[in-house]
Order: structure tokens, then sequence, then C-alpha cells
């Protein structure tokens, strides 16, 4: 009996730690998302405000235009914010239609090939093991062992956002090369 009673807790103690993982990288994920959101929305309004300047300097619009395009940056802007700074923000505080763990389970199994469906499979068979089945939970922790030393929230590398740092960079260049002229 102390012996089964061992098992059960540590295989417990091993679904405890795969939640753990699988929330930190869930967490990991919409922070990615609000890096990248930021991103979007720093690039989006400089290249718009540029825009909107140097045709406004050449063209010289009446007051009727010069308000719809005012108010067209602002929604344009505010859109933009909302999809990809606001609601990436719920989601990383756990409001609104979260990553369930299914979900972040198949984005890693996509991303690890010697994961694959295991972390899926697991999951399910845990969903199935309510009853405290001997069988289904020595599958759940042989599974758990398996995938244990990989480290989930790598899958979600924040370097990769450096490639969309250029749709800041030239536009804030451009900002400046006009302040200094």
């Amino acid at each position: 009996a102390v012996k089964s009673c061992t098992f059960v807790r540590m295989n417990n103690q091993s679904k405890i730690e795969l939640l753990k993982k699988l929330n930190q990288f869930i967490k990991r994920f919409y922070t990615n998302q609000l890096i990248r959101g930021g991103i979007y929305c720093i690039s989006v309004l400089t290249i718009f405000f540029i825009i909107l300047s140097v045709t406004e300097y050449f063209t010289n619009f009446g007051v009727g235009i010069r308000t719809f395009f005012f108010w067209a940056y602002l929604i344009i802007n505010a859109l933009i914010a909302i999809k990809y700074l606001i609601i990436p923000a719920l989601h990383l505080f756990n409001f609104g239609e979260t990553l369930t763990h299914k979900k972040a389970a198949r984005i890693i199994g996509a991303h690890f090939n010697e994961v694959g469906d295991k972390l899926l499979n697991i999951l399910e068979l845990q969903e199935m093991s309510k009853e405290d089945n001997a069988l289904v939970n020595a599958s759940i922790q042989q599974k758990i062992n398996t995938i244990k030393p990989i480290t989930f929230t790598s899958a979600i590398n924040y370097s990769d956002n450096k490639k969309y740092a250029k749709w800041i960079f030239i536009p804030v260049f451009i900002i400046l090369l006009f302040i200094i002229s």
C-alpha cells in the first residue's frame, strides 16, 4: 500500500509539473504576442504619421479632409492597439478565451518533433484517468518521463521579433531625418 501511495503522489507531482510547464508556455506565448503587437502598433503609428504628414505638406488639404484623416488615423491605431496589444494583454492575465492546454500542446508538438502528440495524449489520458485507473496513470507517467527534459518555453523565442523591429526603426529614422532637416 505504501508503494502504491508513493506512485500516486509521484504521478500527481509529475502532472502538476507538466501543467506548470504548460502554463509557463502559455504566458510566454502571450508575452511574445504582446511584444510583436507593440512593434506593429508603433510601426503603423509612425508610418501613417509620415504618410499623412507628407501628403498634407504637399497637397494642403481642406478642413474636411484633415478631419477625416485625423479620425481615420485614430480609429486605425485604436483598432490595431486593441487587436495586438489589449487583447493579448488580457489573455496574458487570463481574461477572456485564452489558449487551452490542448491548443498549447498542439503548438508545442508542432515545434518539437520529439514531443509530437505525446503531450496531447497525456492531457487526453489525464481526462480519462479521473477514476484513478492504474494502467492509464502508468501510461501518463511514462509519457511524462519521456518529455520531462524538454523546456516548452523554448518554443517561443523572443529574438524572432527582431525581424519585425525594422518596421519601427525605418519610420523613426525618417522622422529623425525630418527633424534634423
